[in-house]
């Protein structure tokens, strides 16, 4: 997108030329202007408000697409076409205002031509405020250029390459912008530059102002709800508009259904309901008694007694394991050793006290 700007003393022949039929002249935002007369009473206006002493009555300011550009926009929707060339015009307004060019406060009328092979708009903007001041116009032409640069670089829109240039300096001589990442703003710039990523960021936009839309009408009903029901019967009426109250783990809050079937919880917080008209209303559910059970504790550990098939048969294999394996050792003793060695000994308990084994 480019911006034009040449300066005029004619209103009439600007406002004419920019609402001529024969051009496919359409308005597409206007401001302290009134819409319901002609162009020839709109411009009759704008002379009425314009100080005889200004040489320079209007500023008639041009922007324009390349061919690619104006394939993209002409393939939009028309719906979706309208709100993007308004955000587009509202953004350079508010750049030139960022950089001292400020013509929020003078009537102008913006049109839209559609007659030529390149989209265009004609703005024609008053010199004199509505307050009947002159406008500072230093620079306007310069400060045109390079909004168009600024606007068409955040659109994902081309641009002119000089202007581009000279804005990217102007940002990184300002601070506005780093000098290290100013190649890959311009690359990423370029890979935005399609109908479809532009359809996207438009379709997100819709998106936000719409679940925003959504939550605004359902704070609304809260609070019209919450203004006609008692502590009582708040949750009722609630659930007869669709609307469910619920505790959630951030606080209370709201579940509903909306006209696209699908179910979205909020609490009151982030519909930023008014405390004052539900807190009163709110009423916590007593918890349910828990009903004593009939089943006798079992107090005393239940006495197991042990299986003579098992463990006792279990302990005198033991037994004979270990007699073997003593049996077998060296050195160990048995009556049988102490008579053939001939040191037997009457006394059992030196027999035992020496290597007998007790049973």
């Amino acid at each position: 997108m480019i911006a034009k700007v040449n300066s005029t003393s004619h209103i009439t022949r600007a406002v004419m030329y920019g609402q001529d039929e024969r051009k496919g002249g359409e308005v597409l935002l206007f401001q302290h202007v009134d819409m319901t007369v002609s162009p020839e009473e709109q411009a009759a206006d704008l002379n009425a408000m314009s100080k005889p002493s200004f040489r320079v009555k209007a500023y008639n300011i041009i922007l324009s697409f390349d061919d690619e550009d104006t394939e993209k926009i002409r393939q939009m929707e028309e719906g979706r076409r309208y709100r993007f060339e308004r955000d587009i015009i509202k953004a350079f307004i508010a750049e030139m205002e960022k950089r001292g060019t400020n013509i929020t406060d003078c009537p102008f009328v913006v049109a839209r031509h559609g007659n030529t092979n390149n989209e265009h708009f004609h703005m024609t903007v008053l010199t004199t405020t509505i307050d009947g001041e002159h406008i500072h116009d230093s620079y306007i032409k310069k400060n045109a250029i390079r909004a168009a640069a600024k606007i068409s670089e955040d659109f994902g829109l081309r641009a002119a390459p000089k202007a581009l240039r000279n804005e990217i300096a102007h940002q990184v001589a300002t601070g506005e912008r780093d000098a290290n990442v100013k190649g890959t703003r311009r690359v990423r710039n370029r890979q935005s530059n399609t109908a479809e990523n532009i359809q996207d960021r438009i379709r997100r936009r819709e998106a936000v102002e719409k679940a925003e839309r959504r939550k605004a009408m359902l704070k609304r009903n809260i609070e019209r709800i919450a203004r006609e029901s008692t502590a009582a019967n708040f949750s009722e009426k609630l659930k007869a508009e669709g609307i469910t109250l619920c505790q959630l783990p951030k606080g209370w809050g709201v579940t509903v259904t909306f006209e696209d079937d699908k179910e979205r919880t909020y609490t009151f917080a982030q519909l930023d309901v008014d405390n004052e008209l539900v807190t009163p209303l709110l009423v916590i559910p007593p918890k349910a008694k828990k009903e004593p059970s009939n089943k006798r504790k079992v107090s005393e550990r239940k006495r197991v007694v042990p299986s003579p098939s098992g463990s006792f048969t279990h302990a005198v294999k033991n037994t004979g394991r270990i007699l073997n394996q003593t049996e077998g050792q060296s050195g160990s003793y048995s009556r049988e050793d102490e008579v053939s060695k001939g040191s037997y000994e009457d006394s059992d308990e030196e027999w035992r006290r020496r290597g007998g084994h007790s049973m």
